[in-house]
């Protein structure tokens, strides 16, 4: 065995383990919060958001935010919002530190794997 072997095996491994692990950013964002963490609701059939805020901490401040497409909105018969959105969101937004500052995720398959969800970011367009 060549000495120089037991160094290039380290090196590669070491090369696909971070390679595998993903970006260490969308390895922040935690699971989606029970409902007993829910704050707030928000449907936007506008934009066509079925929107929800989590207190993480339980203190009432939001600091976990999803956004949901909406498939289909009614009203009642007292005049609300009913709406069916997706099984899983779109959007996931964290505040870890709860100072405000929100960063973003994406799951573009919307199929709710994490190995799918990673961080937001707008890709520059081509004149």
């Amino acid at each position: 065995m060549k000495p120089g072997w037991k160094i290039t095996s380290l090196v590669v491994g070491l090369a696909l383990l971070c390679s595998a692990a993903g970006p260490a950013y969308a390895g922040v964002l935690p699971q989606e919060p029970d409902e007993e963490y829910l704050v707030n609701e928000e449907v936007d059939v506008v934009v066509g958001f079925y929107i929800r805020e989590y207190s993480t901490a339980g203190n009432g401040i939001t600091d976990y935010r999803t956004a949901r497409q909406i498939l289909r909105s009614e009203f009642d018969e007292s005049w609300n919002s009913v709406v069916q959105a997706v099984e899983f969101p779109l959007f996931y937004w964290y505040d870890e530190n709860q100072d405000g500052h929100f960063k973003m995720w994406i799951d573009r398959k919307v199929e709710g794997c994490r190995c799918d969800i990673v961080p937001y970011a707008v890709e520059p367009q081509e004149d």
